[in-house]
């Protein structure tokens, strides 16, 4: 297993799911489940999207960041695209 590599991850949250903090949750504990160390955390908020998403004009926007072996992050990103409660899901290395 390598070395731990800091990472942050962007999330686009459904809007119209009413508990934002139980997808948030799902996502912290994917990362925790895949040996991840959150960093930091940040909930931006709802924003209005340029193009529609899956029939949704807005989004609420999660950023997370973490540390993560380089080989987990497969995993975690197959596991974000199954969440139906997330419109789009990016994760990239950090310096």
């Amino acid at each position: 297993m390598e070395k731990a590599r800091s990472y942050v991850g962007l999330f686009i949250i459904t809007p119209d799911k009413e508990d934002v903090d139980e997808v948030t949750g799902s996502i912290k504990s994917v990362i925790s489940e895949n040996s991840g160390d959150i960093t930091k955390e940040n909930m931006v908020g709802k924003k209005k999207l340029a193009y529609p998403i899956k029939k949704k004009a807005e989004g609420v926007y999660y950023e997370i960041s973490f540390n993560a072996a380089p080989e987990s992050i497969a995993n975690m990103t197959r596991q974000f695209r199954i969440n139906t409660d997330l419109l789009r899901s990016l994760i990239d290395k950090s310096e």
